[in-house]
């Protein structure tokens, strides 16, 4: 009879102590991409740099003797579907954390929903600050936020540029207000109004009337809140009507595809970027670039990665060092005070993540870059703000 209850006792004892999702062999975790529909082309790229970097560790031992598996759910950006597609993960899946899901109104959809089950969602492919602000705790975003992007797109042409008549063009929806409202208020702080300011529908296709405003300003400076089609046309529009203003957009279009389809347009364009370029004067970001390339193509073998496919390996990497951190007894409580414990931390390609029991924005810095010659060239070092 002891022995019977001993065993019962030391049962009850595994099952409390025994974390969802891991096992003494693997760690299961959960994903939501867009693999099919019209939005494919970006949550398949982003699911190979996850799964190269996931690879990458398996491929020498894992972490603590366990492997990671990665179950990837299709929503294919919608957010009716990426609810339902992350309640299977949690729930008939037993996933023990969701890592670089795609999409701000997915990601927004099951925000709480995580949050209330406990389930650590580590790397958000979206740019809203309400993932972040105010912190959730099972919540941690990796990408800027456009709040943040938005200040430091004001105290850039404040302090770098002494700047004083600026226009904003924002898409009249969460991307655009929240990122107009920022640099609004940034600028405010400097004593200055934008010159410029117009709301926009991104489906429209004739900028025309509201160009011809722009030439009555004639601003130094143009800010555009758009997405690479949008954009594209409002600097064709503003360029061909000969208006020489300088043009800054936001970092969901610092990718090749948008020099491709700018062509010349997109000559001396500035961007904002938080993935350091690998340039000659930063020879550690070209090691680490390399060394990003070698581990992608370990599983994609000749195939060039994208920014998307970046993005993936940020979200695996960043969530590795936190297992690294939380150690071998994994729980998912383990894992957030793991995570908590990043200052300033760095990566192969993601740099500067601070989290702690009050913040749950990763990044509070981002960088410059301007088209030169047909190619990204990065413009200043870091720039950070405080909520300054």
């Amino acid at each position: 009879m002891r022995k019977f209850f001993a065993i019962f006792v030391l049962m009850i004892a595994v099952l409390i102590v025994a974390e969802i999702g891991v096992y003494p062999e693997k760690v299961v975790i959960g994903s939501f991409q867009a693999l099919s529909g019209p939005y494919a082309i970006i949550g398949q790229e982003m699911t190979k740099g996850m799964k190269a970097y996931f690879n990458w560790i398996n491929n020498r031992g894992g972490l603590y003797g366990r492997k990671i598996e990665l179950i990837v759910a299709d929503d294919q950006l919608n957010p009716s579907k990426t609810v339902v597609e992350v309640k299977r993960l949690v729930e008939q899946d037993k996933v023990f954390a969701i890592v670089g899901g795609l999409g701000t109104y997915g990601c927004l959809a099951v925000m709480d929903y995580l949050n209330e089950k406990g389930v650590p969602f580590v790397y958000q492919g979206a740019g809203t600050s309400k993932l972040v602000v105010p912190p959730k705790k099972y919540i941690f975003g990796v990408q800027p936020d456009y709040t943040l992007e938005g200040h430091i797109i004001g105290k850039y042409l404040i302090e770098a540029q002494d700047a004083k008549k600026i226009a904003i063009l924002y898409m009249n929806n969460d991307i655009g207000i929240e990122g107009y409202n920022a640099v609004k208020d940034q600028l405010s702080k400097y004593g200055i109004e934008p010159a410029f300011e117009v709301s926009y529908n991104p489906l429209e296709t004739d900028y025309s009337a509201q160009v011809l405003n722009l030439l009555d300003v004639n601003p130094e400076f143009i800010v555009i809140y758009g997405l690479i089609t949008d954009t594209i046309r409002w600097i064709k529009t503003i360029r061909d009507y000969g208006l020489e203003s300088r043009i800054i957009t936001i970092y969901p279009n610092a990718d090749p595809n948008f020099i491709r389809l700018a062509g010349d347009y997109a000559e001396g364009i500035i961007f904002t970027g938080w993935v350091p370029l690998p340039t000659p004067d930063k020879p550690e970001y070209v090691k680490d670039f390399e060394r990003y390339v070698r581990i992608f193509q370990e599983t994609y073998p000749d195939q060039v990665p994208s920014s998307y496919a970046a993005a993936g390996f940020i979200a695996a990497e960043v969530f590795v060092e936190g297992l690294l951190r939380a150690g071998e007894n994994l729980t998912r409580e383990t894992l957030v005070k793991a995570l908590e414990s990043f200052d300033h931390w760095s990566g192969i390609l993601a740099k500067d993540i601070t989290w702690n029991q009050n913040r749950r924005r990763g990044k509070d810095s981002m960088y410059l870059l301007i088209v030169k010659d047909g190619t990204f060239t990065p413009l200043t070092e870091l720039i950070t703000w405080d909520g300054k």
